[in-house]
């Protein structure tokens, strides 16, 4: 009898319980299937969106191949171009995007779109790159700028201080800045620190340099080299 007894007090301290504690019980259940559809949602989202920019981007490399060697037909730009932009509208945030303009601005300034190559550029700014693609956007942004003659934006862009992977890079452009600007002391300057940390393999590149760097030397700068 005191079993039988204890089996339905048992089951009526269930019922209290679940009557005063059912609703927050599903209420957590509920929110637990919800916050777990959705991450399982978000994450399929995800992948498919990745997915469908990967081939967005693919079909715009397999333009770029074809025409490695040849100019772009008109034909072949429009297709390139609604890609970039499609790209650039359905997954802004993505590498691929940030890439593609990167090639719609190559394609402008070919074309001498100057004013588009800046566009494009500047976008990708705007879609907030890592460090190191960035530095790579502002040195290309400030070579349109020195081929629009807007230099002291090209200056700008530039900084003070790059990174020691593209410190030759920009010190050559802040060199082709002061020469146009007739300040010749300047870039024999930059150009003799784009000299100093060209890498040792480059030497196509630290001949350009070279002539460059001569090209501007004033007196001053002859004394200064023998001096040292």
């Amino acid at each position: 009898m005191s079993i039988h007894l204890s089996e339905e007090e048992q089951l009526e301290n269930m019922k209290r319980w679940w009557k005063d504690n059912g609703k927050s019980v599903l209420a957590a259940v509920i929110v637990f299937l919800a916050v777990w559809f959705g991450y399982e949602y978000y994450k399929e989202h995800t992948r498919k969106t990745a997915e469908a920019a990967s081939a967005s981007y693919a079909q715009l490399d397999s333009l770029l191949q074809e025409n490695m060697d040849k100019p772009f037909s008109e034909a072949d730009k429009t297709t390139a171009f609604h890609i970039i932009e499609s790209l650039k509208k359905d997954h802004k945030s993505s590498q691929y995007a940030k890439s593609a303009a990167l090639v719609a601005a190559k394609l402008a300034v070919n074309a001498n779109d100057l004013d588009r190559a800046e566009n494009e550029l500047n976008w990708v700014l705007s879609a907030k790159p890592d460090a190191a693609f960035e530095q790579v956007v502002r040195l290309r942004l400030a070579r349109v700028l020195v081929a629009k003659n807007e230099l002291d934006k090209a200056l700008t862009q530039l900084g003070d201080k790059p990174s020691a992977a593209f410190e030759s890079e920009f010190q050559e452009v802040r060199g082709d800045i002061f020469k146009r600007q007739g300040k010749l002391q300047e870039a024999f300057d930059a150009y003799e620190l784009a000299l100093a940390s060209v890498a040792s393999q480059e030497q196509a590149r630290t001949m350009v340099l070279k002539m460059k760097s001569d090209d501007v030397k004033t007196p001053a700068s002859s004394t200064e080299e023998k001096s040292q």
